[in-house]
């Protein structure tokens, strides 16, 4: 075995160029011959975006980089408790749908931010929550975009910069040109890549090991298959519990109510069609990321006698993917190039629609604030439209410098994610669910939430030093000649870190070892339960005709239900029960209208 990085042949730099060109020429595709010019072609696909191209980019758009390498790893060190996370998106995704969608979708929308505005009648909390979006996504695809850079490092010792530059220049090209039909239909493209690059590790591998049974079996002994884990103590980092409840909290807002979401069901020319693609992303996601633990599993299995991270020849566990293609596929021409074109296709189609929506809520929520914005040309909105993308894919370039001093891949994207998840979902529960809530509550509950989760989370990071535990790993079984190049002390000390104890912290040091799953659930139910008692001390919001529309639709009904008046004999009665049936068809007809629920809505 080869410390020494490799390099790439012919064939791998073809693979990995044809993938970033491919990326772009559908861009220039979208550009040139199927025009895309008014910010309706580029931020919503003017309204007719296709089913499964859409349930297809919702996939792409969440699984970046960071489930290959991150997740992989995770498996690797830990076993594969964390796949339990899968069972949570059948519940958490369409819930999530469910919840929002009708609402949302009914009110056509360009930036879901538009809606905070609109319901609780308040500029303050749309620009709150369209700021705390932007600093998110600007970080995470800093994060995104580092990824794949320090893998190729790693593996070729391509330069970093060099790598970050070019594939954050070629998603904010396609995106900046195309608009959301191009990061679509290259989000098709690239998460085929994706799977494409984590078949090529499950193949080989389990062959070198003469089949799925055998690698199971492994991994079964050396203690990698492990679920089910009942505990309630949320300071252990990963239980069951806080696999479900709190990712599926993480699903139900991605793919509930958050921006890159939302903008898809929204380019949909109806509510079943928006509706059936959330559905049909829901097994995608679970095969996708099954696909990520598989990986996991076999790649351990090959190491099982002789782990390169006791050796020294890998330093965390989020480095074992690229180490494993490095040894076993180099052999094979292409398939290190496929890899590492998984990668960045998992980077790119995550860039895009950062950057679509970016361009998006900064053309909605901000520029058509600005006096005379509105009176510009569609093409000339358009043009600024373009150049915005342009400009928020540059940025993550320079994130993407920034986050190479954050440490582990999945550690930034803890720190990312974790403060702004939660609170962010709290703000469209208030919204949609608790009609009493108003404006008061929604600023005050979300800026409590955003500084409770970010205090957590950062502090984790910053007070808490002990090195993350693992399952035990073994050199039994390595070579000779190993020895020659590596020391034994490394194993020796490795071998000493797994016995030695866990450190007791005592509070307030303790909060900080809260496990980062329940970061979202914590946040979210800071937010509404603050929200709903500022609004309670503060004056109850009315559900009034105006405020219908942005009120879930079974919410709305039920009131309707509740204050239905009773029926009383005669004429009286029969008059008031013609005024209250007009009332009530008028409200329904108006209702349906303001929320684009007529029957055309649900034709396909």
């Amino acid at each position: 075995m080869e410390s020494e990085t490799k390099k790439l042949g012919y064939v791998d730099y073809t693979v990995l160029a044809g993938t970033l060109l491919v990326s772009l020429l559908i861009g220039v595709y979208y550009a040139c011959v199927k025009t895309q010019k008014t910010n309706a072609d580029l931020l919503v696909g003017g309204r007719k975006m296709a089913i499964i191209p859409s349930a297809l980019s919702l996939l792409a758009t969440y699984m970046s980089a960071i489930l290959v390498l991150g997740y992989t790893g995770e498996i690797y060190a830990n076993g594969t408790l964390i796949s339990e996370i899968i069972l949570g998106c059948f519940f958490f995704i369409p819930l999530g749908g469910a919840l929002f969608l009708p609402t949302l979708y009914g009110l056509r929308l360009t930036s879901v931010y538009e809606y905070l505005e609109m319901r609780f009648e308040s500029v303050t909390v749309r620009l709150l929550a369209t700021a705390t979006f932007i600093i998110q996504v600007i970080m995470y695809m800093g994060v995104v975009l580092f990824a794949p850079a320090l893998a190729l490092k790693a593996m070729v010792d391509f330069p970093i910069e060099w790598a970050m530059v070019g594939v954050g220049l070629c998603a904010a090209s396609y995106t900046a040109i195309g608009g959301l039909k191009a990061v679509v239909w290259t989000d098709v493209f690239q998460i085929l890549m994706m799977l494409a690059g984590m078949l090529a590790i499950i193949i080989r591998g389990s062959s070198q090991l003469g089949g799925f049974a055998q690698v199971f079996q492994i991994a079964q002994d050396h203690g990698r298959i492990n679920f089910f884990n009942f505990e309630l103590d949320p300071f252990v980092r990963h239980t069951s519990f806080s696999l479900f409840f709190g990712q599926g909290v993480g699903w139900m807002s991605a793919f509930g109510c958050h921006q890159m979401t939302v903008q898809r069901y929204c380019s949909m020319s109806s509510l079943r069609r928006a509706f059936i693609a959330l559905l049909l992303t829901t097994p995608l996601v679970a095969l996708t990321m099954s696909f990520a633990a598989l990986s996991g599993v076999v790649i351990f299995a090959n190491y099982a006698g002789c782990d390169p991270l006791s050796l020294g020849k890998i330093t965390r566990s989020d480095q074992i993917a690229p180490h494993f293609v490095q040894e076993f596929l180099s052999p094979v021409p292409g398939l290190v190039g496929l890899f590492i074109a998984c990668l960045f296709s998992g980077s790119l189609s995550t860039l895009s629609s950062g950057i679509n929506s970016l361009a998006a809520v900064l053309v909605e929520d901000f520029l058509k604030r600005i006096h005379g914005f509105e009176k510009l040309s569609d093409s000339t909105q358009g043009l600024i439209t373009k150049l915005s993308g342009l400009f928020f894919g540059i940025l993550a370039v320079g994130m993407g410098f920034v986050v190479k001093n954050l440490g582990g891949v999945l550690q930034a994207t803890i720190v990312v994610n974790g403060s702004v998840t939660g609170p962010l979902l709290g703000i469209f529960i208030l919204g949609i669910l608790i009609p009493f809530s108003n404006k008061y509550g929604a600023i005050v509950g979300m800026l409590l939430g955003h500084t409770l989760t970010l205090w957590i989370s950062v502090g984790s990071l910053v007070n808490i030093r002990k090195p993350m535990r693992t399952l035990q790993f073994s050199t039994d079984d390595c070579e000779d000649d190993i020895w020659t190049s590596f020391n034994q002390t490394i194993a020796n000390e490795k071998q000493r870190s797994w016995i030695q104890p866990d450190p007791v912290y005592e509070w307030p040091e303790k909060i900080y070892t809260i496990s980062y799953l329940l970061y979202p659930l914590i946040g979210s139910t800071i937010t509404v339960v603050v929200g709903c008692f500022v609004s309670l001390c503060t004056g109850p919001q009315q559900l009034t005709k105006h405020q219908e529309p942005y009120i879930h639709p079974l919410i709305v009904k039920l009131k309707k239900t509740l204050h239905k008046v009773p029926e009383n004999p005669g004429n009286h009665h029969m008059q008031n029960l013609h005024a209250i049936d007009g009332k009530s068809l008028m409200i329904s007809s108006d209702y349906k209208r303001a929320n684009g629920f007529d029957n055309r809505a649900f034709h396909t």
